[in-house]
């Protein structure tokens, strides 16, 4: 998702997530989430089966607490059969399923979260979601693949993964999508942010076509039945008709305010079932607490405009789908290219030590090093992490761009820890830092003492950093690396 764009009853704001801090204070006049449902709404308890059937009611019962379809009602009720929903009453009151006797709230996920937050959760996807035959490369958990797409702890890195296909402008529209997970699909929303439609622009200017009159581009939320606090998110697809038919487009405004409600009893699928088409995009968001409604407050520059709002506040940790995939299913990775579940992923300490820059949700530097190659494409493998660290022209990004259109004072290319000629900085200057590897030190020295200004342990993939203003002098720049490092170090004016 890109910029978020909150269109409220009584606020008016422009495209994207952009605005001042004052655009926000609506959120204190919302309503809880329970209070926004309408007083004639009630939530409904599940069916006793395999599947999640709830059948609505306008009546709301005369207690406020769930009632299990094996537990006698008031008075003024009789009791319910066992195959024989329940209603409860009109309050954010969880639902009891009979599904391991989990109950589950408001929001489609499990009731309480904070008791599941400290829980390992299995290996529940046991199917690809896509036929990994026809994949070209896969973007690293955290990497700067596309754009800010991070959890309530971590920012500026993409949480999720990016699929590009063999013959990707071919089959983007038709590229079969399957269910992961056994599970139940409840929400089905648009993109309404600046930016949403990138991919389309670039799909046009490509090819010279427009997408199928038909085609709407949708994300899709599926609860999995063996992890019932984690949402599984399909990006950028088309549901099949069936599903669509069934789960109506909800709004993404009712997310962030976390009043938004499944489609009840929403659309039951099992692993490897055809569930959609489009591209692979996927990410799994585990809910810390909150009423589970999935919010799209999914960058640091969202949250710094919209954090008081529930969709914002209510703690999530996103995941790599390589942590939760079987044997079987990684097996099927493994058929095409000699990789590794690491290989997909860079760590939070990797990630820390090298820090990604973005404006708003944008990466300063995107996609260099961000892919794991599979096939067909190696230009890209030359950045893996499979590969073995080299300090070649194509395996670090250009001197250009990693100036961005600034001035260049100096640029320093190599290997290991050669003595660097120094430079004059009239003006403010700053060192954008490559490296495909580590470790890695660089040290600057305007004669007032050597300092450090980057360290990067020991790791593999292309990295980047950019400095903070350090001044002005005559600057020496001191580099300690292995021989196996190669790095690329420009000094650029400030503007």
């Amino acid at each position: 998702m890109r910029k978020y764009a909150v269109v409220l009853t009584f606020l008016l704001v422009a495209s994207g997530c952009g605005g001042s801090s004052d655009t926000a204070t609506p959120v204190t006049t919302v309503a809880p989430a329970a209070a926004q449902a309408p007083a004639t709404t009630a939530v409904s308890t599940t069916t006793v089966g395999p599947t999640t059937t709830a059948v609505p009611t306008t009546t709301a019962a005369p207690t406020t607490t769930a009632v299990p379809s094996t537990t006698t009602v008031p008075p003024t009720t009789t009791v319910a059969p066992a195959t024989t929903t329940v209603p409860v009453a009109t309050t954010a009151v969880p639902t009891t399923s009979t599904q391991s006797g989990v109950q589950f709230g408001v929001g489609g996920l499990v009731a309480d979260l904070e008791s599941w937050a400290d829980r390992d959760l299995p290996r529940f996807i046991t199917a690809s979601h896509i036929d990994i035959s026809d994949v070209e490369r896969i973007s690293r958990f955290r990497s700067n693949a596309g754009h800010d797409y991070s959890d309530s702890f971590e920012t500026c890195c993409s949480m999720k993964h990016y699929f590009r296909t063999i013959n990707y402008y071919e089959v983007r529209f038709t590229q079969p999508i399957y269910s992961p997970v056994d599970g139940v699909v409840f929400y089905l929303d648009k993109s309404s942010v600046s930016g949403a439609d990138e991919w389309l622009v670039d799909y046009e200017q490509v090819t010279g076509m427009s997408p199928p009159s038909d085609y709407e581009d949708l994300r899709m939320y599926i609860r999995p039945d063996e992890a019932p606090n984690v949402w599984i998110l399909h990006h950028h697809v088309l549901p099949l008709e069936e599903i669509r038919n069934k789960i109506p487009v909800s709004s993404g405004v009712d997310k962030m305010l976390g009043i938004a409600r499944p489609t009840m009893p929403g659309y039951r699928v099992s692993a490897g079932d055809l569930i959609a088409h489009g591209l692979g995009e996927i990410s799994v968001e585990e809910h810390l607490d909150g009423n589970g409604v999935p919010s799209p407050c999914n960058a640091a520059s969202t949250r710094t405009t919209w954090g008081d709002l529930p969709g914002c506040t209510s703690k999530r940790r996103f995941h790599s789908i390589f942590e939760f995939m079987t044997d079987e299913v990684f097996a099927q990775y493994r058929a095409v290219a000699d990789v590794t579940r690491d290989d997909f992923i860079i760590t939070a300490e990797e990630r820390s030590a090298n820090p990604l820059r973005c404006e708003g949700e944008d990466f300063v530097i995107r996609d260099v090093g961000a892919y794991v190659s599979l096939q067909g494409s190696p230009e890209i493998e030359e950045s893996t992490p499979a590969q073995e660290p080299a300090a070649s022209e194509g395996s670090l990004p250009s001197a250009e761009s990693l100036a961005d259109g600034r001035t260049v004072l100096a640029t320093f290319d190599g290997s290991g820890s050669p003595e660097l000629e120094s430079f004059d900085a009239v003006d403010d200057y700053a060192l954008v830092i490559a490296s495909d590897g580590g470790p890695i030190k660089v040290s600057v020295d305007d004669g007032s003492g050597e300092r450090g200004i980057f360290d990067r342990s020991e790791s593999s993939g292309i990295g980047t950093y950019e400095t903070a203003s350090l001044g002005t002098g005559n600057i020496s720049v001191v580099v300690e690396a292995t021989e196996q490092v190669g790095w690329r170090i420009v000094a650029i004016t400030l503007p």
